[in-house]
């Protein structure tokens, strides 16, 4: 199916933000194998990751939500859907799942943990960041993502920047 440039005008949008978020490591399209995700735009940072879904319509919304690595696995430790404002309502985000909006050339913050904290898993945290008071709505947000699917995503990111060196 063919994207629309609406889609891709967001998916640049979404690129954009997860850079601006510390993601140094941010791929759009991604499409690897060992994993039937193909992921709007993901974002690598050290100790975690994030993907965006974007969507530009409710039928593609309401598709989505019915993948089944929206309800268990799957990329992404965070997860955001990324849309025109007003399209997704936030009653409508599968558990745990952030949303942004689309608003001319920026993106505004609909729901997603406060501050730039972007913990790892709760297994690799420290003890006294567990005790943050902070960090509680930070690991509440996470996903426990297939880490073969990740690390697949990883390979497919070198393997382009590889090529492109030529």
């Amino acid at each position: 199916m063919a994207t629309s440039e609406e889609h891709k005008r967001l998916t640049e949008l979404a690129a954009r933000w997860l850079r601006r978020n510390g993601f140094g490591v941010v791929a759009t399209e991604l499409n690897c194998q060992g994993s039937r995700e193909q992921p709007d735009a993901i974002g690598f940072r050290s100790g975690s990751s994030a993907i965006i879904e974007v969507k530009v319509s409710r039928a593609d919304f309401r598709a989505d939500l019915a993948k089944p690595e929206r309800r268990i696995g799957g990329l992404g430790l965070y997860r955001f859907y990324l849309c025109p404002a007003g399209m997704i309502e936030p009653n409508e985000l599968p558990e745990r799942w952030g949303l942004l909006y689309a608003k001319g050339r920026s993106v505004e913050t609909v729901i997603a943990p406060q501050g730039n904290a972007w913990l790892q898993p709760a297994a690799q945290v420290s003890e006294a960041i567990l005790a943050a008071p902070w960090s509680a709505e930070w690991l509440n947000f996470q996903h426990e993502p297939d880490l073969d699917a990740e690390r697949s995503a990883l390979y497919s990111i070198a393997r382009r920047a590889q090529a492109s060196l030529g």
